[in-house]
This record gives structure tokens, C-alpha cells and sequence, in this order.
């Protein structure tokens, strides 16, 4: 039997992965299998498999703009990785408070008394809800049954409120809760909250009825207690925009804006889905109360890195300025069907491959916005091997993500940037 060393069988596989990567794979491979032919190719199937579980930009050519599993929203980076004057004064050349400069341009965007950055909502609601435990001496969290939510694999708002401490008050039933739910309960447990949340991941039609934020506002400054909203998507873009793209969809989408205007307590969302930014969470609503979000005890372990907070700083600006064409999601979700019809016909405008286009349906996203699609074609590849071209395009230098239904390959361009079309064309040139 051939003798197999470990170089042998880490050159054996042509690979840019580390070498004390591939040197310590074939140890454990060769501490097992002694065959030479078996060894190499376990070795070729490990390699290749942690090869393209590294993470890479891709295109996203599903059609599902705010995808979960993709990195939701697309962003230009911007932030150098350098040094930056997070924490110093330039005013005074000495040591500073984080965030000043954004904090006050989110006050400015949303029109509310006092702002909060976190890494992700989930840690928006659970810092909230435990700083008006720990400091407000609250002690139950009311909530309709119809918005008591799941969302991935391991938030579920029950848990979460639980690790509050906090007790979880349940009112109404699946898809009818009314005002004299909420009121009975606050007078059954004068020390709740009252939570409202909204259903961004799922719907609920047909016979229902819910209260609405003025009512709740209204119930809350009767009984002198603190209403949160937890709007999760978080969309903040003008009317103006949205009427200039005729972006209808999100008509009935609540707008951050308008529930502090409506005189919310606390309002949060992520900046990572409708606000178009990077993954954080943000708290807004009035001054005290944020206030003692941020000085609590455990916020500094749910804060944002200065990579983020630059990013979150850009947005905004760009909100502010009325460049909002100039945030890639909204850049995308405002291509016309015809513009993305043109591109189609440049990308495969050397290509033999049979396909043919479908006026087809995106979404904005799974998470974000259920059951609202946008019009587009999309292309449906018309072959014999998909299973095979599917695992070319994912495995291509530049991993092309297909959308596959019912066993075909799809390809939307609602969810790819312009300048990834040649990508696309090169691939679909090379079958």
C-alpha cells in the first residue's frame, strides 16, 4: 500500500484556502481512511465544501431584495476601517460621547425627542423592556394574541419577555383583540406595559379586527403607563418618493414617523430591512425613557461597533438629503419592468442557452413584508441538467444565487445591481 503523507494529500487539491486549514483536514482524514484514492477524494469533498461556505459577496438573483439568508439589505461601504473620532471631541481635543453627530440626525429624520443604537432589534426590544423593569419598576407586558410572533428559528416574543422577568400578559384572541381587552387588562396589572407589534414576517385576513396606535395612545395617557411599538422593518422614506417610483406596495406599511408623531413611548426597528442600512436596531421615542436605555448597566454589550454606526451615519444623511435613490435598496425596488427587460436582453445577447422571460413576481421581503410582490420578468432557463447548473452557478468564482421553481432555474433581476450583469452574461456565455 502507497504511504500517504499529510502534504502529499493537502497539494493533492488545488485550493486557496489556508494551509493550516487544509494540513489540519488532512490529518483528521488520514487518521481514519488509509486507502490513498479514498483519502483524496474525502479530502477534494471537504475542501470544496468549506471552500464555498466562506463568506463572499454574491449576487442575489432570487428576486428577494431584503433576503434573510443573503445578508437582507445591500449596502456601499463606505466606512475605511481606520481610526475614526468615535469617542474623541474635536471641539474640545479631548475624550467624547458616541454618537452625537448621529444621534441628533436621527432626531432630526424622525422628529423625536432622543434616539438609541443597538445591534439588532431583537436587543431593542429586550433592553427596553428590561430598563422599564429594572428602572420603572414595571412588571408585566401586555400584548394581543395576534402579535405574538416567531420570527427565525430562535426569537420568539414569549422568551423573550420572559428573560425580562417581566410577566406576559396575553389579550384578545388570534384575530380580534379590541380596545376593552387592553383596558381590563391595565387595570387587572397596574405596573404593565402595553406592546404593540407589528406582523412584518406574517399576515393575518379575513375576520379580524385589531386597536390602532392613536387608540392605544389614548388608553396608555389614561391609565399614566408607557406603550412600545415594535414595528420591526422600519420604514421611514417620504410619500414622495414612494408616489414618484409608484411603489404602492407599501401603502399600508406603518411609517416610523408617524407612530412618535402619534405620541408612542418607545418605537423600535432595524436598520437592516426598509431603513436600508446595516444590521442594528433602533430605539426612538422620548427623551427619558431612552435615556435610561442607554445609561442602563448592560447596554455597552448591545452596542454598535464604529463600522456600524458610520454606515447608520451615511443612511441617514442620505434620508435627510433627499438622496434616497442613492440607498441601494431603494435603488433597486424603484427599476422599472422595462428597464430590467432591457438588461435581459444584454446579458443574453451571446448566449445559446434556451430560456425564455415570464412576467414574474419579487419580493420585497420573506421577513419584511408578506405576501406584497413587485411585477418583473424573469428569466426561466429552459434545460435538461438544472440540478448541474445549479451547483456551476453557486459554485462560479462570483456565486450567481438562482431562485428554483419547481425544478427550473430562475433568474430575477430585481435583486441585482446593473453593475453584476456582465457576470451573469459571462457565465451564461461560458455554457
Amino acid at each position: 500500500m502507497e504511504n500517504i503523507s499529510v502534504n502529499k494529500l493537502v497539494e493533492s487539491t488545488n485550493s486557496n484556502l489556508p494551509r493550516d486549514i487544509k494540513v489540519e483536514f488532512a490529518k483528521n482524514i488520514l487518521s481514519e481512511i488509509k486507502n490513498l484514492e479514498d483519502a483524496k477524494k474525502e479530502f477534494e469533498i471537504l475542501i470544496k465544501n468549506l471552500s464555498l461556505k466562506k463568506q463572499k459577496e454574491i449576487i442575489n438573483a432570487t428576486g428577494t431584495v431584503l433576503h434573510t439568508n443573503l445578508g437582507r439589505s445591500p449596502v456601499n461601504m463606505s466606512f475605511s476601517g481606520m481610526y475614526t473620532n468615535i469617542e474623541y471631541d474635536l471641539t474640545t481635543a479631548s475624550r467624547g460621547n458616541r454618537n452625537e453627530y448621529l444621534t441628533e440626525s436621527m432626531k432630526v429624520l424622525l422628529d423625536v425627542e432622543n434616539v438609541a443604537f443597538v445591534n439588532n432589534n431583537a436587543s431593542s426590544l429586550y433592553l427596553s423592556l428590561l430598563s422599564l423593569a429594572k428602572k420603572h419598576n414595571k412588571d408585566s407586558v401586555i400584548v394581543s394574541r395576534g402579535e405574538i410572533i416567531e420570527i427565525g428559528s430562535s426569537y420568539r416574543l414569549p422568551d423573550i419577555i420572559s428573560e425580562t422577568g417581566m410577566n406576559l400578559i396575553e389579550v384578545g384572541t388570534t384575530n380580534k383583540t379590541r380596545l376593552s381587552d387592553y383596558e381590563e387588562a391595565i387595570k387587572k396589572n397596574p405596573n404593565s406595559v402595553v406592546l404593540k407589534v407589528h406582523r412584518s414576517n406574517f399576515s393575518i385576513s379575513g375576520f379580524t379586527e385589531e386597536v390602532s396606535i392613536s387608540e392605544l395612545v389614548d388608553l396608555k395617557n389614561k391609565y399614566e403607563t408607557v406603550l412600545l411599538h415594535d414595528l420591526g422593518s422600519g420604514l421611514v422614506i417620504e410619500n414622495s418618493f414612494l408616489s414618484k417610483h409608484n411603489l404602492t406596495i407599501f401603502k399600508k406599511e406603518p411609517r416610523v414617523q408617524q407612530s412618535i408623531k402619534d405620541g408612542v413611548d418607545i418605537v423600535m426597528f432595524s436598520g437592516d430591512k426598509l431603513f436600508g442600512s446595516v444590521q442594528s436596531g433602533i430605539i426612538a421615542g422620548k427623551c427619558e425613557l431612552i435615556e435610561s436605555i442607554k445609561t442602563f448597566s448592560i447596554f455597552r454589550t448591545y452596542r454598535c461597533s464604529d463600522i456600524v454606526l458610520y454606515e447608520l451615519q451615511k443612511t441617514t444623511e442620505l434620508y435627510i438629503q433627499k438622496n434616497e435613490e442613492d440607498i441601494p435598496f431603494w435603488n433597486l425596488l424603484k427599476k422599472t419592468y422595462s428597464e430590467l427587460e432591457s438588461r435581459f436582453q444584454k446579458i443574453m445577447n451571446k448566449s445559446n442557452v434556451k430560456h425564455k422571460i415570464i412576467n414574474g413576481e419579487s419580493l420585497v421581503g420573506g421577513g419584511t413584508l408578506p405576501n406584497i410582490t413587485l411585477s418583473s420578468p424573469v428569466m426561466v432557463l429552459d434545460i435538461v441538467e438544472s440540478e448541474k447548473v445549479l451547483m456551476k452557478l453557486i459554485s462560479n468564482e462570483y456565486p450567481i444565487i438562482p431562485r428554483v421553481v419547481d425544478g427550473r432555474i430562475n433568474i430575477d433581476l430585481r435583486s441585482v445591481f446593473e453593475n453584476q450583469d456582465n457576470e451573469i452574461a459571462k457565465f451564461f456565455n461560458s455554457l
